[in-house]
């Protein structure tokens, strides 16, 4: 059991416990025993009193039993298909490598047609409980769920972190990042993909591509609902549920920022998916009943019976297998879960979905990439293409405070997890203030294009143990990770970390060897734009007039520039220690892109069409983040979970 669900599997056990309590002190030697022992004392503390019929005895029962059932409901193996083991040379008309946020759609729609066989690979196993808890997806980093990328040291950035190496999770679990990320569910700006189309990719400009997200949601946010227009921007009969979040804890914070934000020009916007995407937006995420809602639960739950539809679990896609003077995908070699080696064919196409990182890696390893970089590793070249160029990610600087002058009740841990498992409304659903955030233009304030989005997250004065989790989770060295601990040693903090929706900066992905168990060398180009450092220090100074702000002081709001000591020679706040600030404290919101560009024909840097089929090739396809042109700008989930639709309905218009 991984160390995170070890911690849920205690906590839940001790909220058993302390019900069983009600009924005989046993207490024992609880701060001393592993988590099955304290499941073990609670089992026994019940079963003690078997024949106890009075009421409270039995009501308290009934208590155990409904928690008993939560816990039992809480990332169940039965929510998803049963796994399959495919014979040698076993034939299916379709193989999808990946089951994240387009894999799982892509998997979906295609085993609609019950005569098509599917069989989609999948990395990883099943989701675990930690996973369902929205609370807890900054615990789910570094966990046996994810791919633990490291951003290879470039000296010009992530200077503040451990081996000048910025940290990128990775979902490796049915779902993908959709299962570990904290859920938050934005589409981008309709220029986004009027861009897209311009380039030449015909079919993406956002009147085509609406349609499909609405095709995925089941919109439930009551602040969509009350708008009787709705239904123009939103489904409500897919697959995907969509909602808001509660604010846990959080309000006061919420006015403050909602007010500041008004004083600087910025209403509040409750759908930043619908008619406008600028201002204090409340976040939508794909959440369902307060707990996580990802593309495992959403599109593979449903149709976890078809029998036309085989999920292999742990198998690594190591080739794709490829007829090399046709030029023609007709298979994949993978390794189970035992190491063994298989191959497995197709009678149609072979559709990679792995994401920007393992899609790359994967097209690489099977001979399609750069000619120069492949035969340097001795890869006997098929197709000569740009793969792994391109890389785009959003990155945010975590080295801005705002501390306040704020409290909140705070309930025992074991409290909250028995409201979560109850109720599906605790602290434990929420994912506090990162469910709120600004969009604004820190050049053109009129403007209906964000080029910054402002994260939150918040912290109890004295937070240690999860402080301390985020700053190792971010991989910041411990002479600066303490600088946070001192701020928030006496007072609520939150991250104010502005996010770059439009990075100018290019990065790459190479293959360091040709073992497919080796990680890829990424190199995120950070900050290799001064267009990107400037938008940066234009960021930090917009939330500098925002901690300014009336509404704000009402708080006592303080602004703290956390200073790497390599930065302390330059005045705090002057555009030289920002600067410097940048270099060592700006890293990854985990939406790495556009490593398989989409693009026409007449496109030198493109590796896909716009079918999505890979160029120069036949019978495959790449379908996730990985194509998108450039990034969108938003949290990249949404736009990941459109490119799997539209990409189902080209397969299905070349094969039916």
């Amino acid at each position: 059991m991984q160390q995170l669900d070890m911690f849920v599997f205690c906590l839940l056990s001790l909220t058993v416990f302390h019900l069983c309590n009600c009924l005989e002190n046993d207490c024992g030697h609880l701060h001393e025993s592993s988590g099955a022992h304290f499941h073990q004392i609670a089992m026994d503390t019940c079963s003690s009193d078997q024949n106890i019929n009075d009421f409270g005895s039995s009501l308290i029962k009934d208590i155990y039993s409904s928690v008993k059932k939560a816990e039992c409901d809480l990332a169940n193996p039965s929510d998803y298909p049963p796994h399959y083991s495919p014979q040698e040379g076993e034939e299916f008309d379709f193989i999808i490598v990946g089951s994240g946020s387009a894999g799982a759609v892509i998997a979906n729609r295609l085993s609609e047609i019950s005569n098509w066989k599917i069989l989609l690979l999948e990395a990883g196993g099943d989701p675990t409980k930690s996973t369902e808890v929205p609370a807890f997806y900054g615990f789910l980093q570094k966990s046996t769920l994810d791919w633990q990328y490291q951003t290879d040291s470039e000296g010009d950035n992530c200077l503040g972190m451990v081996n000048n190496s910025c940290y990128w999770p990775r979902g490796k679990v049915l779902g993908g990042s959709s299962t570990i990320n904290g859920n938050i569910y934005v589409r981008g700006n309709p220029r986004d993909f009027n861009q897209w189309a311009a380039e030449g990719n015909f079919g993406w400009d956002y009147e085509s591509i609406l349609p499909y997200f609405k095709k995925s949601e089941d919109i439930k946010a009551k602040e969509v609902l009350s708008n009787f227009n709705y239904t123009k921007y939103h489904g409500d009969n897919g697959y995907l549920s969509i909602d808001t979040w509660s604010d846990h804890g959080i309000k006061g914070i919420v006015d403050a920022f909602s007010g500041g934000m008004k004083e600087l020009g910025y209403e509040v916007n409750n759908d930043c998916n619908g008619e406008s995407q600028m201002g204090f937006v409340k976040m939508q995420g794909t959440i369902v009943s307060g707990k996580r809602f990802s593309t495992a639960k959403a599109f593979l739950n449903p149709v976890k019976n078809r029998t036309n539809l085989k999920v292999s679990k742990n198998s690594l896609a190591t080739k794709l297998l490829i007829h090399r003077n046709l030029k023609a995908a007709y298979g994949v070699k993978y390794l189970d879960s035992q190491g063994n080696e298989i191959q497995v064919r197709v009678k149609k196409e072979v559709i990679v979905s792995a994401g920007a990182i393992n899609s790359p890696q994967l097209l690489m390893l099977s001979g399609i990439g750069p000619k120069e970089h492949l035969e340097n590793l001795g890869i006997e070249v098929i197709q000569d293409l740009p793969v792994g160029e391109n890389l785009q990610d959003h990155l945010l600087m975590a080295g801005l405070l705002f501390s306040y002058n704020y409290t909140r009740d705070i309930k025992p841990l074991t409290d909250y997890m028995y409201e979560f498992l109850t109720t599906n409304s605790s602290r434990l659903s929420s994912i506090g203030t990162l469910g709120y955030a600004p969009f604004i233009n820190t050049r053109d304030h009129s403007s209906t294009i964000p080029d910054i989005q402002i994260h939150q997250y918040d912290f109890d004065i004295n937070a240690t143990f999860v402080l301390e989790h985020l700053v190792k989770a971010f991989g910041i060295r411990d002479e600066i990770g303490k600088l946070y601990h001192e701020v928030n040693a006496k007072r609520l903090i939150s991250f104010v970390m502005p996010t770059l929706l439009k990075p100018v900066s290019r990065g790459r992905i190479l293959l360091k060897s040709t073992d497919p168990n080796n990680k890829p060398e990424i190199i995120s180009g950070y900050l290799s734009s001064d267009d990107d450092m400037q938008s940066f220090l234009r960021a930090t100074d917009f939330i500098s007039k925002l901690a300014e702000t009336e509404s704000l002081k009402k708080l006592d709001t303080k602004l703290h520039e956390i200073a790497p000591p390599a930065c302390e020679t330059h005045p705090i706040s002057s555009e030289e220690f920002r600067k410097c600030a940048l270099r060592h404290l700006t890293t990854t919101c985990y939406h790495p892109t556009s490593t398989c560009k989409m693009g026409p024909t007449s496109d030198p840097s493109a590796v896909v069409n716009p079918q999505l089929q890979v160029k120069g090739m036949k019978y495959l396809r790449v379908a996730d983040a990985s194509v998108m042109p450039t990034i969108v700008r938003g949290n990249t989930n949404a736009a990941t979970i459109m490119i799997g639709e539209k990409a189902a309905d080209l397969i299905k218009a070349d094969w039916l």
